[in-house]
């Protein structure tokens, strides 16, 4: 197995309220999740924690697919933002690994489905792409407010 990024699914827990610290591993594959906590006092501190937390994520992924422990251990790229909420930057690759971008706005409809509308960059451009997807993400806005009147 590749080597996963070093903090890949987990996430620092700190709820100094309710006496909460700890690393919270979270995989998700072909919708099942597998999830499981370890506070920083049971597992004998912070850096102990980690430890255990990266050590059961890896096992996690050991049983997955190579696609799945090979997304795991690539770069996390800087997201693009668009500035408008509900519209994204969104990469995916193929199976065949060819990599598309696009501009992606999602919102709701009237029966609270989840919509989407895709504008590919390398046929629209960045800049026009994106301007597309802030243009459809506020006519679903306005057709929504519409329908609640």
């Amino acid at each position: 197995m590749s080597s996963a990024r070093p903090n890949y699914g987990i996430t620092r827990i700190d709820q100094p309220d309710k006496k909460n610290h700890g690393y919270y591993v979270r995989i998700t594959h072909k919708g099942k999740s597998n999830q499981k906590y370890f506070p920083d006092k049971a597992s004998g501190g912070k850096k102990k924690a980690l430890d255990a937390a990266r050590a059961h994520r890896d096992k996690i992924l050991s049983k997955m697919p190579k696609y799945k422990q090979a997304s795991a251990a690539k770069k996390k790229r800087r997201i693009k933002q668009s500035g408008v909420t509900g519209v994204t930057h969104v990469v995916s690759t193929s199976t065949k690994g060819k990599a598309y971008q696009y501009w992606q706005a999602a919102w709701q409809d009237s029966d609270g489905k989840r919509r989407t509308a895709k504008f590919s960059i390398k046929r629209y451009g960045d800049k026009e792409a994106l301007e597309m997807a802030k243009k459809a993400h506020r006519k679903a806005d306005r057709e929504a407010k519409k329908k609640k009147k």
